[in-house]
């Protein structure tokens, strides 16, 4: 029987910390309030970076690494830390450069960075732009060879923006490609996401079916440009008319395959031609709100989608919802192909953290990876104000937590995996490091660097 750890409450009640504010080109409106902290015996909070600056509304967003750096995104900038030490980790570099909601990739002493709400111009000290004045969205490049001393290399415009993107290294070929998830297009004037970028389909009906494709030169970074929009067909968005885009994507490259979570739904995507990626399956779930991230199991055998139900900004862990609203939802990667859009294929199982958030705070399952471990699939996530859970889906029709922190005014936007640690970005705390003290670990391999959206590394 496998072992449960009970959690330990560290208080009863809802904290009474004031509400945070987010900045005004947020595209998460909401104010988020604390909930009560808890965590299990076997998952220990080892340090703590509080986010920086006095900005009012700064947020923290994504993570990803490279050898002993950690590269944590803002809506203000990005830091680097030296993770040398997991225990005593050093900020490196903090580099001031708004932008929403800088969702963050790195290779070999190059950094990307996504901007979905428009500025200026791509340059650090832009500012931002009212609708309907159109300003620069999309990709931004630095060269970090230098941590201490980062500097802008230029700015690649994609068609509605960055939301987020996802490296695809093409080392062949001398370069790296970003697919980058752009949304909404709608006829509507205004979205639940903010105002719309509004943009035709080639056969001149509104929407935004399709995603971009970055090439970016590693010997000439400055000179990265589009080199393709690939058609993605998608079913619009609670039946607003046009209202479709994807919002994040997984590659595994070894499998050739792409998950891609679309908002309406999600898709298995053939990437053999990393240019032109082939639509394979497209996944409905009547459960899911909204299609928010992906992660395939190390094993490539099944592949787990997340639900933003709410947006991120509404409570879905009050003791009134159901396990099914904000879960994460585990499917057979085998028994995707060739699924149409109208199919309902029956996942493997679905995890929600069990523990009650109350009726204020925002709660559901966010970004997350799965320990690089043979034989069992262990997925770590991040919850907003649920804090990090850490779940057992060896068995996906039973899955368990194992255990989890929730720490005073969580409100955590990513958390992963990496190199014997878990690594939080909370949007309001900043950058917590984790140890899971549990057999579950046992060992999880390590690797040189991540992009969690990335994954390299079948292990069978």
């Amino acid at each position: 029987m496998r072992r449960r750890v009970l959690a330990v409450a560290f208080a009863a009640t809802a904290l009474l910390a004031p509400a945070v504010p987010v900045s005004a080109d947020d595209d998460h409106p909401a104010t988020y309030i604390p909930s009560p902290e808890s965590r299990s015996q076997n998952l220990k909070l080892l340090a703590e970076l509080p986010r920086a600056g006095s900005i009012t509304g700064y947020r923290n967003s994504d993570l990803a690494f490279w050898g002993r750096l950690a590269y944590a995104g803002n809506y203000e900038g990005f830091r680097i830390i030296d993770i040398s030490a997991p225990e005593a980790p050093v900020v490196v570099a903090d580099v001031a450069c708004r932008g929403s909601q800088h969702d963050v990739s790195v290779w070999d002493g190059l950094l990307f960075l996504s901007v979905d709400a428009p500025l200026t111009g791509p340059q650090c000290g832009s500012t931002p732009v009212t609708a309907p004045s159109v300003g620069f969205e999309g990709i931004r490049i630095f060269d970090v060879s230098n941590p201490s001393n980062p500097s802008y290399v230029g700015g690649v415009p994609t068609d509605c923006g960055s939301h987020t993107h996802t490296l695809v290294p093409d080392v062949a070929n001398g370069r790296v490609l970003l697919y980058v998830s752009s949304y909404p297009a709608s006829a509507l004037g205004t979205t639940p996401f903010g105002t719309a970028c509004s943009r035709l389909n080639s056969d001149g009906s509104q929407g935004h079916s399709k995603i971009s494709v970055v090439s970016v030169p590693l010997a000439a970074p400055a000179t990265a440009s589009v080199i393709a929009q690939p058609a993605v067909p998608l079913k619009d968005f609670r039946a607003m008319p046009g209202f479709r885009g994807c919002h994040d994507i997984t590659v595994f490259l070894e499998l050739r395959r792409a998950a891609a979570a679309c908002l309406s739904e999600s898709q298995l995507w053939d990437i053999s031609d990393p240019v032109n990626p082939v639509v394979l399956a497209r996944i409905h779930n009547p459960n899911v709100d909204i299609w928010h991230s992906a992660a395939f199991t190390w094993d490539g055998r099944g592949v787990v989608f997340g639900d933003e139900a709410g947006g991120g900004s509404e409570p879905r862990c009050r003791s009134t919802d159901p396990s099914t609203t904000g879960a994460a939802w585990f499917y057979d990667v085998a028994s995707l192909d060739n699924l149409d859009a109208t199919t309902v294929e029956p996942p493997r199982g679905h995890f929600k953290i069990p523990r009650v958030q109350g009726n204020n705070a925002n709660c559901t399952t966010h970004n997350f990876n799965f320990v690089p471990v043979q034989g069992r699939y262990i997925l770590v996530s991040s919850n907003y104000a649920g804090g990090t859970s850490v779940a057992d889906f060896t068995n996906p029709s039973t899955p368990a937590e194992i255990a989890h922190l929730d720490p005073h005014g969580a409100n955590t936007w990513s958390t992963y995996w990496y190199n014997g640690f878990l690594y939080a970005n909370d949007t309001g705390r900043g950058v917590d490091v984790m140890l899971l003290a549990d057999a579950a670990r046992s060992g999880a391999r390590k690797f040189a660097y991540m992009n969690p959206q990335t994954q390299e590394g079948l292990i069978r």
